[in-house]
């Protein structure tokens, strides 16, 4: 998780991304890249919905990616 506490990186996991989200209460998070930028939200809905694929998916690969942001460049930081 990044160091701005309570978000994600886009690497982080579907199963990284619940546990935040149980230990805080939230039901949506913000993904930001190692520089605090914001690159979008993920929700427990985007999470569940993907789940049965892969629970270790990036969040890159469901998140909604905030206007103006590019969600393809969300995903190729999360696959490297």
């Amino acid at each position: 998780m990044s160091s701005t506490e309570g978000s994600l990186l886009p690497t982080d996991t579907l199963l990284r991304a619940l546990r935040v989200m149980e230990q805080r209460q939230v039901w949506l998070l913000p993904v930001r890249e190692e520089e605090g930028v914001l690159l979008g939200l993920v929700t427990r809905e985007h999470i569940l919905s993907a789940w049965k694929v892969d629970p270790f998916l990036p969040v890159a690969a469901v998140m909604a990616a905030r206007k103006g942001g590019s969600r393809a460049e969300a995903e190729t930081l999360a696959l490297g």
